[in-house]
């Protein structure tokens, strides 16, 4: 079986420590992409909209690699692992721009049950090949007082995460249940990327 080599195109920390925790130890390269979607996807499912971003992501670090940026950085990697996390009631709720807006996303969250779906797309470095998929967790919060709220924005910022919490932070005593994949909501479900991998490996 022959390694392989992977380019992570994030900057998450979650990510890369879920890749690690599971032996694959990839080259960072974040894609830096605009993130405004064509006319044609804006009504679509948000399960599309996050495959298509995921894509987006993937196809720039690529084509960033084939210019000659980021070589050093790749390490001759043979693919490109991109994903995208949206938490979702309603609408996308992505990630808070202040306190304010921080305490109304939780706000609306408590004491109910909403989705977190991750789009991924894996390609081939070299041929353009890719596959893409998403994978959706159900996340239900318990009734938290105001109080709470504030406690955890003060004391764990959430201003880099959809959905203003991390699931594995002092928030988690908040959540009554999780029904699908934990690292789903970390920003990776690696149980559906595993069998990708492993696929490439042989």
């Amino acid at each position: 079986m022959r390694a392989l080599k992977i380019i992570l195109a994030s900057a998450s920390p979650r990510r890369y420590e879920i890749l690690k925790s599971h032996g694959v130890t990839p080259a960072v390269i974040p894609s830096d992409v605009d993130e405004t979607l064509p006319e044609s996807l804006v009504a679509r499912p948000v399960e599309d909209i996050v495959v298509y971003l995921a894509r987006k992501k993937a196809d720039a670090v690529r084509a960033a690699l084939r210019s000659g940026e980021g070589n050093d950085a790749a390490g001759g990697a043979a693919f490109i692992l991109a994903a995208d996390t949206v938490v979702y009631k309603d609408r996308i709720i992505g990630k808070p721009v202040d306190e304010a807006d921080a305490f109304h996303i939780l706000s609306s969250l408590r004491a109910s049950a909403h989705r977190v779906i991750t789009g991924v797309c894996l390609i081939d470095a070299e041929s353009g090949e890719a596959q893409g998929f998403f994978d959706t967790t159900e996340v239900y919060f318990k009734d938290y007082p105001d109080a709470e709220i504030y406690r955890y924005i003060r004391e764990d910022p959430p201003y880099d995460k959809s959905g203003s919490y991390a699931v594995r932070s002092s928030w988690s005593r908040n959540i009554e249940r999780v029904e699908g994949d934990i690292e789903n909501v970390m920003g990776l479900p690696w149980y559906r990327v595993a069998p990708l991998i492993a696929r490439r490996r042989t």
